[in-house]
């Protein structure tokens, strides 16, 4: 069915209810667009600022101190962002996208609309023309036959009449006559205007008018179709924004699962642990003549002076040695990478200086001496720290294995595999050492017994509470060891090294080197030199031993 056929009297209605279509998807469905891409806006920007409320803060300088709770709800809130993201979008879909279609469609249908209206005042303007065209001929054709009637009864009195001159009577029979063909013509344009005017009717109302009638309804219906291309793109939208906030809860449940509770706890230990051991066991104090025990606190004033220092500084929080171990343990990660980017580096430009060597055309090969030289001094410098780095984490490990050992916990598991006897009488036997029946004082006196030194716990005759320089002595004697040199293993003599760059020397425990010289290695790198022995002396008159730089030999072994 087309309104052409079946609103062909309809026209002004038609007209107004493609306006109507028209207001209604600018105001009506615009409106909603507008308003649903506020609400996805306003909901991403809500979700953003909840994700910037909870967001725990920067993460920590040490990743791994980050519990796997924190870490999880951090990575939660950024497949949240995500979402909010996708939200985002929808927004951007629902308002700029539609509210520009919108408008394209609207400027296309106003138009159509003039154009369709202009033609509508076109045809309507012929059909009115035709009308009065033949409304003129009707008149005229009507004017002429009265005039026709009128003379023609004249004519017929006069004629009857014999008082009336014959040349009267010719007279009026030729006015009839004439009155007669301007009757005939009028009659013959009216005829053929009617034709004209009924066949430009006909083509009005069956061709004309149908063909706008027709636009108008292509338009409403282009609007209808809009309106539900639009809103299938929108739909389109969600449905495929759907699966990426599914893939977001999906990662979501994996971050869940991988939340532990127990790695937690140790990433918590491993965050807070000192390596400091409990105090031990208070010892048996036995009394002698004119001795008395003093209480808790005081001999906690007493005693503390026995402490080494290095439980002092523990208790003090000077130093946190396994934490101290956790930091070197990192930098030398570190420092190890940038010595190996520094030997690539050298690799590198002594392959540079080789090539260029071999073809002098490509440049100057100094250029590249002195850059190989700053890069060898870097990565000596590297080297050295790095071995400083080392020998403190040896010292730090000794130190926390030391204090372990001397734990109260490790004495008390001795003692229990111990086949001595009870707990009980293994304390009387180790700690009771001074014999009640000696009765001499001085011999209490100069019987001393102590502990490890984390309890600070010891018994003594002095009675007042001092100790002596040399039991100071002995205290401070069990603060952690450093290495000693004599476990620094030595190479053996077969062992053979080459010279990667040339070396001058200055300084008396140093000795210069020529590329390619081999020598035999006399002991291991100490802070980034290495003691040597010339093999031969093919590029030196004396066959010397002494100190060269690290990273300026390689190993042939």
């Amino acid at each position: 069915m087309s309104w052409g056929v079946e609103l062909w009297d309809r026209y002004d209605s038609v007209v107004n209810q493609v306006s109507q279509s028209s207001r209604e998807l600018d105001t009506w469905y615009g409106s909603f667009f507008k308003e649903r891409s506020k609400i996805e806006n306003e909901y991403a920007r809500s979700l953003r600022k909840l994700i910037k409320t909870y967001m725990p803060k920067d993460k920590k300088k040490n990743n791994e101190d980050e519990s796997t709770q924190t870490n999880g709800f951090r990575l939660i809130l950024v497949e949240l962002g995500y979402q909010a993201g996708q939200h985002e979008l929808l927004a951007d879909t629902y308002g700029k996208e539609c509210s520009k279609g919108i408008d394209d469609r609207l400027k296309e249908v106003k138009k159509e609309m003039k154009k369709n209206k202009k033609e509508a005042e076109t045809i309507e303007k012929n059909l009115s023309q035709s009308y009065k065209s033949l409304d003129n001929r009707k008149l005229k054709y009507q004017k002429a036959h009265t005039e026709l009637e009128v003379t023609s009864n004249t004519f017929k009195k006069t004629e009857s009449d014999g008082t009336i001159s014959r040349h009267e009577v010719d007279k009026m029979r030729a006015m009839t006559n004439k009155k007669t063909r301007e009757s005939d013509d009028t009659k013959a344009q009216y005829a053929h205007q009617l034709i004209q005017t009924n066949k430009s009717q006909q083509e009005y109302y069956h061709q004309l008018l149908p063909a706008v009638l027709n636009n108008l309804q292509n338009l409403a219906i282009g609007n209808c179709e809009f309106f539900k291309n639009l809103i299938s793109k929108c739909v389109k939208h969600e449905k495929d924004v759907a699966p990426i906030v599914v893939k977001c809860h999906e990662e979501m449940e994996n971050v869940i699962g991988k939340i532990n509770a127990k790695k937690d706890s140790e990433i918590t230990i491993n965050r807070l642990k000192t390596g400091s051991v409990p105090p031990a066991d208070f010892m048996f104090e036995e009394l002698m003549p004119g001795m008395e025990i003093k209480s808790n606190a005081e001999r906690k004033n007493s005693m503390s002076r026995g402490r080494s220092k290095q439980a002092l500084n523990v208790e003090k929080g000077n130093i946190n040695y396994f934490q101290r171990k956790r930091e070197l343990e990192k930098k030398i990660e570190a420092q190890e990478s940038d010595v190996l980017k520094g030997q690539k580096e050298m690799k590198s430009l002594q392959l540079m200086i080789q090539t260029y060597t071999q073809n002098p055309k490509f440049g100057d090969v100094k250029q590249f001496q002195g850059e190989l030289d700053a890069a060898a001094q870097k990565v000596q410098l590297l080297e050295s720290e790095l071995h400083a780095m080392q020998t403190e984490l040896v010292d730090v490990n000794n130190t926390l294995e030391n204090m372990k050992n001397q734990s109260p916990s490790i004495n008390l598991i001795r003692r229990e595999k111990s086949p001595s006897g009870s707990l009980a009488s293994s304390l009387l036997s180790t700690q009771v050492s001074v014999s009640s029946t000696s009765g001499s004082l001085d011999g209490g006196q100069n019987n001393r017994h102590h502990q490890g030194p984390d309890s600070g716990i010891y018994l003594t005759g002095n009675t007042t509470g001092q100790t002596s320089e040399g039991e100071e002595d002995i205290y401070d004697d069990l603060s952690a060891p450093s290495p000693s040199t004599e476990n620094t293993s030595k190479p053996s003599l077969v062992e053979k090294c080459i010279a990667l760059y040339e070396f001058e020397s200055d300084s008396d425990d140093t000795i210069p080197m020529a590329e390619g010289e081999e020598f035999f290695l006399i002991d291991d790198d100490q802070d980034g030199w290495t003691k040597v022995k010339r093999v031969d002396n093919r590029f030196f008159q004396d066959i010397g031993e002494g100190f060269v730089p690290t990273s300026f030999i390689q190993s042939l072994t």
